[in-house]
């Protein structure tokens, strides 16, 4: 059976061969107490001057990008990703960005080619990480950063939970949702860096969804293959009991409260 969470046909054409989905995930965060502006505080991170060459592997639909561009960033960036409908949703964010697709694990610059390489929410995708990271390391210049950004094994624990409850009781499915960044998370990825970086460091954002609208939920758990796939193509049952159980929650708390966790590793 294919690993549908790194299988890059169907990431590529399936799962993100637009942004819609990952757009439905992205638009559940205006509900976070306090708000945390991930791309901004993971950029805080990357010690930048403004002139620095940078290189977005796996960019998904522009968020550091339009980041950069917010702050005028004078150096040469760089997109990529492997989904063509991801960039066409990048360059509509953000046009001072060269984007191009390909593959993690055979980056298209020679040797040394960037003072930063940012590799967000996208590490736990690529087949062969110790490869992509070898690529990563090889296309830094002395001196260069790379950011891995990721979630922790708690990061939307209570979503996770409801949604577990859900396909267990509906299809006798095991209570655990399988989440691609388990693969590779805020608490495992720091041996799997250390191989190719002598210095890597650990910093972590923890917020909460306060979310007092089922519907964000929905197409939240609406837009993630993995957990409908049990189902044989009809979503509806699995998305009308969340949409309950979510709702009795709302109801009787006033809103679902979901834990965010997540982590970015800075390496040298």
């Amino acid at each position: 059976m294919t690993d549908r969470l790194v299988d890059r046909r169907y990431l590529a054409g399936v799962q993100y061969a637009s942004d819609a989905n990952l757009a439905s995930r992205q638009a559940i965060y205006r509900f976070q107490q306090p708000p945390i502006r991930t791309s901004a505080w993971t950029l805080d991170l990357a010690g930048l001057s403004g002139d620095e060459q940078v290189l977005d592997v796996g960019c998904g639909n522009g968020l550091h990008l339009a980041e950069l561009a917010r702050r005028a960033h004078r150096g040469a960036v760089h997109g990529m990703d492997l989904s063509p409908g991801m960039l066409e949703a990048a360059r509509s964010k953000v046009a001072s960005a060269s984007l191009l697709v390909g593959d993690a694990q055979r980056l298209p610059f020679v040797d040394g080619s960037f003072d930063r390489v940012l590799a967000m929410h996208m590490l736990y995708h690529v087949p062969d990480r110790d490869l992509a990271l070898s690529e990563i390391r090889r296309s830094l210049r002395p001196g260069g950063v790379a950011l891995a950004l990721t979630n922790s094994h708690r990061h939307l624990e209570e979503l996770n939970r409801l949604i577990g409850s859900v396909l267990h009781d509906l299809v006798g499915a095991e209570p655990l949702t399988p989440r691609a960044y388990l693969r590779f998370s805020s608490e495992s990825a720091d041996s799997e860096l250390r191989h190719h970086f002598t210095s890597v460091e650990r910093h972590d954002a923890r917020s909460e969804l306060v979310v007092t609208e089922v519907e964000p939920i929905v197409a939240y758990v609406a837009s993630m293959g993995a957990v409908t796939a049990p189902m044989r193509g009809d979503p509806g049952p699995v998305l009308r009991e969340v949409e309950r159980r979510a709702t009795a929650v709302i109801e009787a708390e006033g809103a679902f409260r979901i834990r965010t966790d997540v982590g970015c590793f800075v390496c040298r």
